[in-house]
Parts: C-alpha cells; structure tokens; sequence
C-alpha cells in the first residue's frame, strides 16, 4: 500500500472540512456536525481504497529490496572507472622527467606591468593613479 495512514485522515479531514463549511450555512450545527462526521469516514475509506489499488498497481521498491536474500546484500558494487586515456597521465610523466622539454615546464606567469602592491607604493604611480580616475 503507498503511503500511510496519515493519508487517510488526512483526506477524511479535508472532506469533513469542507462538508462543514458548506453544510454549516444551512443546517443546525448538530446536523452539520453529524454530516461532517459521515464525511470523514467516507473520505477516508476512499483515500484507503484509492491507496490499496495504486498498491497493487504501481511496483514497489521495497518489493525488490526485499526479495534480495540477506548475504547478497552489499555484495555488488556496481561503479564504473573512466577509461585511461593517458592524456593526464602523460602530461604528468612529461613534467616529471627530467631534461625534457614540454608544454607545462615551459609556462611562466604573466607579469603585468600596470599592477602595483600597496606595500610600497611609489608616490608617482599614486599620482598617476588619482589623475587617471579623476579624467574618467
């Protein structure tokens, strides 16, 4: 069965609700409560059917787990490890032989000249700086 009985009353509160708020203008409050009462059972027998029948219909993931016999359980691990094209592991091996000459031993980092640290700054570049920004 799918779900729980929370459904049930869940779905039977729904329908003695709304049988109270349309029930209340026109009847005595007994008879609106004795009808709202009719209402809940009703609806929740129809949750309960409607739960039992999607049970039998719709397959159930716990069915499966629980066919598996208890030492079968975790004893297949089924992961899939990327091929090695050897790409990386080339790469890699170019960078640590030694006296060869390749792509990655050869990178040196850009070096801007525009960029200044603020540890010592020179008063000139501060100057240059402040009159580039007051002209924009």
């Amino acid at each position: 069965m799918i779900g729980s009985w929370r459904w049930n009353a869940g779905f039977g509160g729904l329908g003695a609700a709304l049988t109270l708020l349309f029930s209340l203008i026109n009847n005595p409050i007994v008879t609106t409560l004795l009808r709202s009462f009719y209402a809940f059972v009703a609806f929740a027998l129809l949750a309960f059917v409607v739960r039992f029948v999607l049970g039998l219909l719709l397959p159930s993931a716990h069915s499966h787990a629980d066919e598996l016999r208890e030492e079968e359980r975790g004893a297949v691990l089924d992961l899939v490890t990327p091929g090695e094209d050897g790409d990386l592991s080339r790469l890699m091996k170019e960078q640590w032989a030694d006296g060869k000459e390749s792509p990655i031993s050869g990178f040196q980092p850009l070096q801007p000249k525009r960029l200044v640290s603020l540890d010592d700054p020179d008063p000139e570049q501060v100057v240059q700086a402040i009159r580039r920004l007051t002209d924009e």
